[in-house]
Protein backbone atom coordinates (compact mmCIF):
# COMPACT_ATOMS: atom_id res chain seq x y z
CA UNK A 1 0.00 0.00 0.00
CA UNK A 2 1.30 3.44 -0.40
CA UNK A 3 -1.11 6.99 0.33
CA UNK A 4 0.00 9.90 -0.64
CA UNK A 5 -3.32 12.05 0.88
CA UNK A 6 -5.23 10.97 4.30
CA UNK A 7 -7.99 13.14 2.27
CA UNK A 8 -7.94 10.65 -0.67
CA UNK A 9 -11.94 8.80 -0.11
CA UNK A 10 -10.52 5.39 -0.44
CA UNK A 11 -7.51 5.93 2.02
CA UNK A 12 -9.26 4.92 5.04
CA UNK A 13 -10.19 1.81 3.61
CA UNK A 14 -6.81 1.00 2.12
CA UNK A 15 -5.17 1.48 5.56
CA UNK A 16 -8.08 -0.77 7.24
CA UNK A 17 -7.04 -3.73 4.64
CA UNK A 18 -3.65 -3.48 5.69
CA UNK A 19 -3.53 -2.93 9.81
CA UNK A 20 -5.83 -6.16 9.23
CA UNK A 21 -2.75 -8.02 7.51
CA UNK A 22 -0.28 -6.60 9.64
CA UNK A 23 -2.03 -7.68 12.39
CA UNK A 24 -2.16 -11.16 11.43
CA UNK A 25 0.97 -11.33 10.60
CA UNK A 26 1.72 -9.54 14.06
CA UNK A 27 -0.27 -12.48 15.91
CA UNK A 28 1.71 -15.19 13.94
CA UNK A 29 5.55 -13.80 14.52
CA UNK A 30 4.75 -13.20 18.02
CA UNK A 31 2.91 -17.39 18.16
CA UNK A 32 6.35 -18.31 16.48
CA UNK A 33 8.64 -16.51 19.12
CA UNK A 34 6.78 -17.93 21.68
CA UNK A 35 7.47 -21.40 19.91
CA UNK A 36 3.79 -22.31 18.81
CA UNK A 37 3.64 -23.23 15.17
CA UNK A 38 0.76 -22.68 13.50
CA UNK A 39 -2.08 -25.12 13.84
CA UNK A 40 -2.78 -28.55 11.62
CA UNK A 41 -5.88 -27.14 10.77
CA UNK A 42 -4.54 -23.89 9.70
CA UNK A 43 -2.04 -25.64 7.33
CA UNK A 44 -4.62 -27.40 5.63
CA UNK A 45 -6.38 -24.39 4.85
CA UNK A 46 -3.49 -23.06 3.15
CA UNK A 47 -2.93 -22.97 -0.47
CA UNK A 48 -0.51 -25.41 -1.44
CA UNK A 49 2.10 -23.91 -3.63
CA UNK A 50 4.44 -26.60 -5.40
CA UNK A 51 7.44 -26.23 -7.39
CA UNK A 52 8.39 -22.93 -5.66
CA UNK A 53 11.17 -20.51 -5.28
CA UNK A 54 12.24 -17.91 -3.00
CA UNK A 55 12.24 -14.31 -4.78
CA UNK A 56 13.20 -10.85 -4.45
CA UNK A 57 11.01 -8.17 -5.72
CA UNK A 58 10.69 -4.80 -5.54
CA UNK A 59 9.29 -2.88 -2.40
CA UNK A 60 8.36 1.02 -2.15
CA UNK A 61 11.03 2.61 0.05
CA UNK A 62 12.39 6.16 1.08
CA UNK A 63 16.37 6.82 -1.05
CA UNK A 64 17.87 9.92 -0.05
CA UNK A 65 20.66 11.29 2.40
CA UNK A 66 19.48 11.08 6.23
CA UNK A 67 20.93 13.11 9.56
CA UNK A 68 20.01 12.22 12.62
CA UNK A 69 19.29 8.41 12.31
CA UNK A 70 19.18 6.35 14.95
CA UNK A 71 21.31 3.38 13.13
CA UNK A 72 23.22 5.09 10.06
CA UNK A 73 25.73 7.39 11.79
CA UNK A 74 26.57 10.43 10.00
CA UNK A 75 24.81 14.03 8.27
CA UNK A 76 23.48 13.61 4.84
CA UNK A 77 24.54 10.04 4.57
CA UNK A 78 22.72 7.83 2.05
CA UNK A 79 20.02 5.20 2.72
CA UNK A 80 17.67 3.19 1.69
CA UNK A 81 14.34 2.60 4.30
CA UNK A 82 12.46 -0.45 5.03
CA UNK A 83 9.50 -0.84 3.24
CA UNK A 84 7.15 2.55 3.01
CA UNK A 85 3.85 2.59 3.98
CA UNK A 86 2.30 5.89 3.85
CA UNK A 87 4.35 9.41 2.84
CA UNK A 88 2.23 12.41 3.92
CA UNK A 89 3.16 15.43 1.53
CA UNK A 90 0.81 17.95 3.68
CA UNK A 91 2.84 17.65 6.52
CA UNK A 92 6.05 16.61 5.05
CA UNK A 93 6.12 13.05 6.75
CA UNK A 94 6.67 9.53 5.81
CA UNK A 95 6.30 6.09 7.61
CA UNK A 96 8.02 3.07 6.80
CA UNK A 97 7.66 -0.18 8.99
CA UNK A 98 10.42 0.82 10.85
CA UNK A 99 9.92 4.42 11.62
CA UNK A 100 9.04 8.12 10.69
CA UNK A 101 10.93 10.44 8.44
CA UNK A 102 10.61 14.08 7.94
CA UNK A 103 10.86 15.14 4.60
CA UNK A 104 12.86 17.57 3.34
CA UNK A 105 13.20 18.38 -1.05
CA UNK A 106 12.39 15.74 -2.96
CA UNK A 107 14.85 14.53 -5.26
CA UNK A 108 14.48 15.56 -9.29
CA UNK A 109 15.88 12.60 -10.71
Amino acid sequence: MFIENLKDPEAAGLLSSDIEKLQGLLNDLKGLRAGNYPSNDTLAKAPFLNDYLVIKRGIAALSGDVSGHPIIPGNDAPMVSSPLFIVLKDIGAARTLSRWYRLGDRASR
